[in-house]
């Protein structure tokens, strides 16, 4: 066994019922779309809802390969797409839409743009959404090419805000098509605030001749920015409504006969409970969306009884065919790990107790009750969070906590190891707004089965976002937040370090400095923030890094 870079092993290997590896498992799957003659949207959205991690592990050409017909279905679809304009509704007023549509009606992706007013026609292209299982498929330059072209018909000049770097391959979809960066036309006089911007012309107008308007057409934009989020998040929430519903729906169509008969099937569970935890973590996210009125995402969903009563499978438990199980971190704490931890690392851990994290602790106080061991889909929505991600483990008189992440993100916690490391050892003592940032260092990775696990010291805190929902949502924390106002003394303190590692480390770990998550000292059982307040305001004592 080795430390660091090394692998553990050897690792036994749990199959899946039948002794079905996951790529037998997909092909059964493959199977049965077949059968219910699901459209390829359909089927596709359902994989990507369902497996978009796994399918990454599979040594397969073409992530949709094993699903049998796919790949034609898909060529079939794209072949015959077209665009069409959609005119607004009345409230909607000046917002139109294009949309990328089969012969069939499928929607495979949206254009949304705004029409500003002004001495000149200008449509503002609000955003480009392609349907995920339907990118790089030459559909995002087909939908751009229409914009161009409805803009030359309507002799109007467009405006777009590319957040896509000129060194990336796509960015040339733009220019390709004349689009231009706005500064090459009007300086960086004016720009602040638009510097990803780009202009595309008419060829009947020139671009010295419009400078002007062009800068007046930016300033009534900005005021209209709120107005703009707005309306996008509203689609934006429908539109992932409709595709949760959707997958739902193909779900249930996929297992009838299992959910019929009562039959146990882990990958039936598993892709539920996929759907259910994505459905979860959608519906806190939009809490905080312009525009959003609340709470309609879990309601319009709406689970069936027999669905609701499945117990959740949120883990992996298949093999890929290969051993490519292994353990990265601390040699002394590797060494000393359990012999069950090390032999069977997915069920030692998923065995372990939930870690009591305040949206537990919460949920705990509110009921008076103790979470199922075994929740079900129903627990995990009553949850409203899933409490198996964490998991606490006491070792050696230490207390650790378990994290369990996505797969595509395991190469990035081995280069964050590298960071952290780094940080540590740095001689400086890093203090922003009077917080000391200490490191709390990931001490083991494992992987195993399809799943990722990262190892931390616990420590007396709480994930920053955490905190911030607490603040946010807690009656009696949200009068204290609103009267010393913490949400903005962690925002601040968080931003700060975060410019100053970025301005250290910047060119080698650019990713990970985004990525790196913060805790905040906090009394779990009293669910309250440790936080100082004196004569200068207030502050936290320390903040972790990890």
């Amino acid at each position: 066994m080795k430390s660091e870079r090394g692998m553990a092993g050897p690792w036994p290997r749990f199959n899946l019922g039948p002794h079905m590896t996951l790529p037998e498992q997909i092909d059964q799957i493959g199977t049965r779309i077949k059968k219910t003659g699901m459209r390829a949207a359909d089927a596709l959205a359902l994989i990507n809802f369902t497996f978009d991690e796994q399918m990454e592990r599979l040594d397969i050409p073409s992530p949709y390969a094993a699903f049998a017909g796919l790949n034609e279905l898909i060529d079939q679809t794209v072949h015959g797409s077209k665009v069409e304009r959609f005119r607004p509704k009345e409230h909607r007023r000046r917002f139109c839409t294009l949309e990328l549509n089969t012969e069939k009606g499928e929607t495979l992706g949206y254009l949304s743009m705004l029409y500003l007013k002004r001495s000149i026609p200008c449509y503002y292209l609000v955003y480009v959404e392609i349907m995920p299982a339907f990118r790089r498929l030459g559909l995002g330059n087909k939908i751009i090419t229409a914009f161009a072209d409805f803009l030359k018909k309507k002799k109007a000049m467009g405006l777009l805000d590319n957040i896509i770097p000129p060194e990336d391959p796509t960015y040339s979809i733009y220019t390709s098509l004349g689009w231009r960066p706005l500064t090459d036309v009007i300086g960086d006089g004016g720009s602040e605030g638009f510097e990803n911007y780009m202009v595309f012309f008419p060829e009947a107008a020139g671009a010295g001749d419009l400078k002007a308007d062009l800068i007046r057409i930016l300033f009534a934009l900005k005021k209209k920015r709120p107005v703009i989020e707005m309306h996008d998040n509203e689609d934006m929430v429908k539109r992932t409504i409709a595709e949760f519903q959707n997958v739902y729906e193909s779900l249930s169509r996929l297992f009838a006969e299992d959910l019929k008969s009562g039959a146990p099937n882990m990958l039936m569970n598993f892709m539920f409970t996929r759907l259910t935890t994505r459905l979860i973590g959608f519906h806190r996210r939009i809490e905080t969306l312009i525009g959003y009125t609340g709470g309609e995402s879990l309601e319009q969903v709406s689970f069936s009884n027999t669905v609701r009563s499945l117990p959740i499978q949120p883990y992996s438990i298949w093999t890929f065919g290969r051993d490519d199980g292994g353990i990265w971190g601390n040699e002394e704490i590797l060494h000393g790990l359990p012999r069950a931890l090390k032999d069977n690392p997915t069920l030692y851990i998923e065995s372990l107790p939930f870690y009591r994290r305040p949206y537990l602790y919460n949920w705990m106080k509110k009921t008076g009750l103790q979470p199922p061991e075994k929740p079900s889909i129903s627990d995990l929505i009553d949850f409203g969070f899933d409490p198996t991600r964490l998991r606490e483990f006491h070792h050696r008189g230490m207390r650790f906590i378990f994290e369990r992440l996505s797969t595509l993100v395991f190469d990035q916690l081995v280069r964050r190891r590298v960071l952290l490391r780094m940080i540590e050892g740095s001689r400086e003592e890093l203090h922003f707004n009077n917080a000391k940032v200490l490191v709390n260092q990931i001490v083991l990775i494992i992987r195993d089965k399809g799943n990722v696990y990262a190892m931390r010291r616990q420590m007396e805190g709480i994930h920053s976002q955490e905190a911030l929902d607490q603040l946010k949502t807690v009656p009696y924390l949200k009068v204290l937040n609103e009267s010393i106002g913490i949400n903005r003394c962690i925002i601040k303190t968080i931003r700060d370090a975060e410019a100053h590692l970025k301005k250290k480390f910047h060119s080698r770990f650019r990713d990970e400095i985004e990525d790196l998550t913060y805790f905040i000292p906090w009394d779990i059982e009293k669910n309250m923030p440790a936080v100082r307040v004196d004569i200068s305001g207030i502050s936290l004592d320390r903040v972790w890094v990890t």
